[in-house]
Order: C-alpha cells, then sequence, then structure tokens
C-alpha cells in the first residue's frame, strides 16, 4: 500500500491547528536534514535550535492546544520550539534515538523521502528547458559513442525525458485550473494579483521566451531522434546497449533489450508530441494574458489629463441657462472612441519556411579550387626548399644561379627565397648544413624572372656539415 510505511499519525501535525507553524519548521527543517555534507544524524539541540531559528522569521506565534495534554500553553520562543519538537517527535516526523547521555535525532528514509517530495511541490515553479534538453542531448551521443561503457545511460536519459514530458503535463493542468480559477472571479485586483503570483512566478517556464527564437532549447530535438532512432536502427548497437543494462542492473539480455526498446520509445515519443503540447500551453497562456491585460486596462480606464477635460467640459456647460442636447456622444472626447479599451490582438506566427539546400555551380567549385592550389603553390616550407634543390643540384656538388630551372610557381617562389635561408627560422638550419650559398657583387637578370645578387649554390660535404 500506499503509506505502509509511513507512521499512523503522519498526517495529524499537518491537519491541526497548528499546521501553519508545523509547515513552516518543517520547511526550514528540511534544509537541515538534506545538506549533503553534513552527518544525517543530528543532535537534538541542534534541531531545537533550528526549530528557534524557524520560529524568529514568523510575524505573529499563536499556539492552540487541540488536545489537553496539561501544560499550559508556550510563553517564549523556546517553549514553543520544545512544543513543536515533541510534537514532531509523537507523530513520527522525527525519531529519538540515546545512547546514554546522548540523544541523537534523525529521520526515517521514508519520511524523509515524503518531506523531499512536500517540499518539491512546494517549490515546483519555474523550469530550465535548455538545460535538460543539452543534458538528454549529451547523454545521448556518450550512449552512442561508447555504448558497452555508458550504455545504462540510456536509463537516466529516458527518466529524464519521462520527467520532462510530465512537467509539460503539469503545466498543461496547472494554467487550466488557473485559468478556470481566474475566470470565475469578479474582483478585478484578485484577478491580477492572481496572474503574477500563480502564473509568472510559480508555472510559468524560466526559459519560455527562448522558445520562440533561433536560440531555443528544443533546437537539437532533430539530434536526439536521430540518435535515439539509431539506436533502434541497428541491432549491434542495440545489443551492446543492452549488454551494458544487463550488466549493470543484473538483468537477462532479453529483459535488457526490451527495456533498451521501451526507453528509446519513450523519449522518441516525448520529442516527437512536444510541439502539440507546446501549442496548446501556449494557447492557454495566452487566453490568461488576455484576461490580466483586459483587466488591468479597465483597472486604469481613465487617461492622462482626462479629469482636466470633464472639468472644462462641465465650466462650458455651465454657461447655457439651458443645457444642449449631445447627438452623438461618440464624437465627445471624454466618452469616445480613444477611451475605449482595445485588447491585443494576437499575432499569428509565420508560416514555415521550406531550407532548401543552395547548389553550388562546378564552375565556381573549378575556380575555388584553382585559387587554393595557387594559394598552396605560393606557400614557402622547408621541404619544399629542400626537394628543389635536391632536384636542381642532382649529383653536381655546385650550381650557377643561371643553372637553375624555373618551370613552375612552386619553383618561382623557391628559387626567390633561396637567398633568404639563413632568415627563415630554426626549421631551415637543416638546409644550410646540407647547401652553402655564396654571393657575389654583381646583378643579374634570372630568365626575365627577377633580378638579384649573383649567387652560387655549393653542397656541404658531410665532414664539413
Amino acid at each position: 500500500m500506499l503509506f505502509t510505511h509511513l507512521p499512523d499519525e503522519i498526517f495529524q501535525a499537518l491537519s491541526g491547528s497548528n499546521k501553519a507553524l508545523i509547515e513552516a519548521v518543517l520547511f526550514d527543517l528540511s534544509d537541515v536534514f538534506y545538506d549533503h555534507a553534513e552527518d544525517p544524524i543530528k543532535e537534538k539541540s541542534a534541531i531545537i535550535e533550528a526549530i528557534e531559528d524557524s520560529l524568529h522569521k514568523l510575524d505573529t506565534l499563536a499556539w492552540h492546544d487541540d488536545l489537553k495534554d496539561g501544560f499550559d500553553s508556550p510563553k517564549t520562543i523556546h517553549e514553543y520550539a520544545l512544543r513543536i519538537y515533541h510534537r514532531l517527535v509523537n507523530t513520527g516526523w522525527l525519531i529519538e534515538e540515546q545512547e546514554l547521555y546522548r540523544v541523537s535525532v534523525l529521520m526515517s528514509p521514508q519520511v524523509s523521502m515524503l518531506l523531499r517530495s512536500l517540499v518539491e511541490i512546494s517549490r515546483h515553479g519555474k523550469r530550465n528547458y535548455g538545460a535538460t534538453v543539452l543534458s538528454i542531448l549529451s547523454n545521448l551521443e556518450s550512449v552512442a559513442n561508447h555504448p558497452q561503457e555508458r550504455g545504462v545511460t540510456l536509463s537516466q536519459t529516458a527518466e529524464a525525458a519521462r520527467d520532462f514530458s510530465a512537467h509539460l503535463n503539469q503545466i498543461l493542468l496547472g494554467i487550466r485550473s488557473l485559468q478556470r480559477d481566474l475566470f470565475s472571479k469578479r474582483e478585478p485586483k484578485e484577478i491580477v494579483a492572481g496572474f503574477f503570483d500563480l502564473f509568472v512566478e510559480g508555472i510559468l517556464i524560466a526559459d519560455y521566451k527562448t522558445i520562440k527564437t533561433s536560440n531555443n532549447p528544443f533546437r537539437f530535438r532533430r539530434q536526439i531522434l536521430e540518435l535515439t532512432q539509431g539506436f533502434l536502427a541497428e541491432p549491434n548497437l542495440m545489443g551492446n546497449i543492452a549488454q551494458c543494462y544487463a550488466d549493470q542492473q543484473l538483468i537477462s539480455v532479453d529483459q535488457a533489450l526490451a527495456a533498451v526498446e521501451k526507453d528509446c520509445r519513450d523519449i522518441i515519443q516525448t520529442f516527437t508530441t512536444i510541439d502539440q503540447r507546446l501549442d496548446r500551453i501556449d494557447e492557454y497562456r495566452y487566453r490568461l494574458e488576455k484576461r490580466a491585460a483586459d483587466t488591468a486596462r479597465y483597472m486604469d480606464s481613465s487617461r492622462p489629463g482626462l479629469a482636466n477635460k470633464v472639468a472644462g467640459i462641465i465650466a462650458d456647460v455651465a454657461q447655457f441657462d439651458n443645457l444642449p442636447t449631445l447627438k452623438n456622444m461618440v464624437s465627445v472626447k471624454a466618452v469616445g472612441v480613444e477611451s475605449c479599451a482595445q485588447p491585443a490582438k494576437r499575432r499569428d506566427p509565420p508560416p514555415p519556411r521550406v531550407i532548401t539546400q543552395a547548389e553550388v555551380s562546378q564552375a565556381a567549385i573549378a575556380f575555388r579550387d584553382r585559387q587554393r592550389r595557387f594559394h598552396e603553390a605560393r606557400q614557402v616550407s622547408v621541404a619544399k626548399l629542400q626537394s628543389y634543390l635536391d632536384r636542381q643540384l642532382s649529383d653536381k656538388s655546385a650550381m650557377h644561379i643561371l643553372d637553375f630551372t624555373i618551370e613552375s610557381v612552386e619553383d618561382f617562389v623557391c628559387f626567390d627565397h633561396l637567398r633568404y635561408v639563413g632568415s627563415l627560422g630554426v626549421n631551415a638550419k637543416r638546409i644550410e648544413k646540407s647547401f652553402d650559398v655564396i654571393f657575389t657583387d654583381q646583378y643579374i637578370n634570372v630568365r626575365e624572372f627577377v633580378e638579384c645578387r649573383e649567387f652560387n649554390v655549393v653542397r656541404r660535404s658531410k665532414s664539413h656539415a
């Protein structure tokens, strides 16, 4: 049964006349017991001090004796804290353990889970969808790259997708119930206050505005669907993930295969139907915002300067012995069309645009290749210089500048940089060890390409090097 592992009196503390005090204390005690950096077993004095701190935050304190227990009503904060502490112990929220003279306080795992769930319900507000979707995509990519080691991560990913889908349903149902409650009210202040307190602060998605932008958190939906569908389409990958399931969860391979398939289909179902649910949420959101905007507009229907205009009209009318008859009241600015509130029209989203891939012409591709080859030919490297010199000198020990041949752009670039071998950096030292460039004071014209100082390239002997 649902409440088999909980004390029978667990909810008595939250149903009596002092439930407001108990609720405030439990809310703060949840932080005390959930502190991951400390021991979950607390000293009794520390718990009573925590209760006193919670009571100090409250504006007023009032204790109602539902049961005549023979004790006087508490007068001080410490007495209030002791009364609440014993109330929590008697109803099963807290458990006392005594070792000699030391009294420790703890929560049973079931009660701790119950309190955590109640706190999460009270804090159910805004969620950030961008982080959720990115974590799902990251886990799926990890499973695809390492199915045997991290395949079990798919189970956590599917659970995150189910939780994500359930939160969307909660938002949809929450907006519907809020819409029903607000539409039943007739007091404008209650409508506007309820809209901001319950919807804007409680239900609205934290990054809702980004859903309609190019940087929306669902732009990775196609990649998520492709990865998940790829798991189902590849038997080998499916088998590796199932084997990881079987090893980590200690189940048979057949059960693991069924679990993997179910997790994949849950993820696909969540991200396939997300558009329909977001559209419904957007429709209810628009109705709520329109009702709140219309209410706020009618609450402040007077325009700036309208009182002075009305006073002027009354002063002008007072000059007549007989009041004039207004044949057309719409033309009067005091109550004319300009003073009527007009609800904002809903803007329809732009129609979807089919994205087609632009085709590049073959001429543009050929021109781009020629440019790339030309830039590559102009680049100077030590390997090109070494190859050029070896090819030109071949078996010769020395070679004059006019004996070099220039047959391509690469040859010209290499020939032009022979004069600057000494300034090409550390990588060119190996060329200086193999060849020596000896210059003269005479300038000559080489192949009508370049005019430079005459030089000879001499191959160094191994003993000289």
